[in-house]
């Protein structure tokens, strides 16, 4: 960051740990990722699959950061994401 910049009121901003992810392309993200999971699961093992599935760390970030519970199916896991990001 320059002194001009800051002098103007700009600031650098720091990409976000977790990308920002379309709802389209997070729930191919996630069919991807659990491909091969035995529902229910919890998010603990949600994230152990896409682990060994190789996802993307963001997906195993957003998987990791579900609240306690066993989830029934894919649909459901999305759905959760979806509530937390709201």
């Amino acid at each position: 960051m320059t002194r001009e910049r800051l002098g103007l009121g700009l600031r650098e901003v720091e990409p976000s740990p977790v990308p920002l992810v379309p709802s389209v392309s997070l729930a191919h993200s996630l069919q991807q990722a659990l491909q091969g999971a035995v529902f229910p699961l919890t998010a603990e093992q949600l994230t152990w699959v896409a682990r060994e599935n190789e996802a993307p760390s963001h997906v195993v970030s957003l998987l990791g950061a579900l609240p306690r519970g066993r989830f029934p199916s894919v649909e459901t896991v999305a759905h959760a994401l979806e509530d937390t990001a709201a």
